[in-house]
């Protein structure tokens, strides 16, 4: 498609266009650009330092809808292709405009996670670690796109939870939440990612030979309840099978599945069923 082209530009080139009222002009966004020929309503456009917007996104375990709410720098943008006399462009389909954001966010690794006929969902990630959302909208035989963007600040993670952690909550609470020991989708199979979180376990048992642990398997609702609880087992055991590579005696641990009984947070969103699919630590 001949008019497909690069749509994001370094920073510098948002700043190009400078006037006496710049201070009172909408910050575009610095990395994603519109449709070429298109300029920028500012008075139908905002911006705003922090807010939060809920972007659609296709749930891919359920290939259902689903929304996702996401916080940070926001922008809101409406832009119309004009032609050099000002005139509208109306001849541009909605197609068009759709296949030109898509073409530009995979240059730059992005990609779709939601389409239908009025809105095209895309996440693109950042140099910093965060990922940028956006949504495209618009009126094609108006020759306008709508942007929504939000670019989503980066997890930070404040506090180290190790084995002196781990120890402080389970004398305190007598349990600790465990949610860096990931599986394979349906599987009881570790991820190469767990490792760092149950070489923390091995080291908070050897470090308290007389400590006991039930470990318990959870997941969230997706799926047949008696399968989950034996998949809950499974990995529970996995766990279990694991420590005891690493000179920890199964005596001390009782692996046991709860499946989906008991949630820490609501299943309604992908979000929070991640959070409840977890491995947890209980003090005998």
């Amino acid at each position: 498609m001949n008019r497909i082209k690069m749509l994001f530009f370094p920073i510098f080139f948002v700043m190009f266009y400078f006037s006496a009222y710049a201070a009172e002009k909408v910050a575009e966004h610095p990395m994603i650009r519109p449709f070429p020929g298109s300029v920028l309503a500012e008075n139908m456009s905002k911006h705003k330092n922090f807010d939060a917007y809920e972007f659609y996104y296709l749930n891919e375990t359920t290939k259902k809808r689903e929304k996702k709410a996401v916080k940070g720098e926001y922008w809101r943008l409406l832009y119309e292709v004009r032609t050099s006399s000002g005139d509208r462009v109306r001849t541009i389909s909605k197609l068009e405009f759709f296949e030109n954001y898509r073409a530009a966010a995979e240059e730059k690794g992005g990609r779709v996670v939601y389409e239908d006929v009025s809105q095209m969902v895309i996440t693109i990630p950042r140099d910093d670690g965060g990922v940028t959302w956006l949504m495209v909208s618009g009126s094609a035989n108006l020759g306008q796109q709508d942007l929504i963007i939000i670019d989503e600040e980066p997890f930070k993670k404040l506090l180290t939870f190790g084995p002196a952690e781990m120890k402080a909550a389970l004398d305190a609470e007598g349990r600790v939440q465990l949610n860096d020991i990931l599986f394979d989708l349906d599987k009881a199979t570790l991820q190469p990612e767990s490792t760092k979180q149950l070489q923390d376990v091995v080291t908070l048992l050897k470090e308290n030979p007389d400590l006991k642990l039930e470990v318990q398997g959870h997941t969230d609702n997706q799926g047949d309840e008696d399968y989950n609880l034996k998949l809950s087992q499974r990995r529970a055991e996995t766990v279990v099978a694991y420590l005891g590579l690493f000179g920890i005696d199964s005596a001390r641990l009782t692996p046991k599945g709860f499946g989906e009984s008991t949630p820490v947070v609501s299943n309604d969103t992908e979000e929070g069923r991640a959070k409840n699919r977890r491995v947890e630590l209980v003090k005998q």
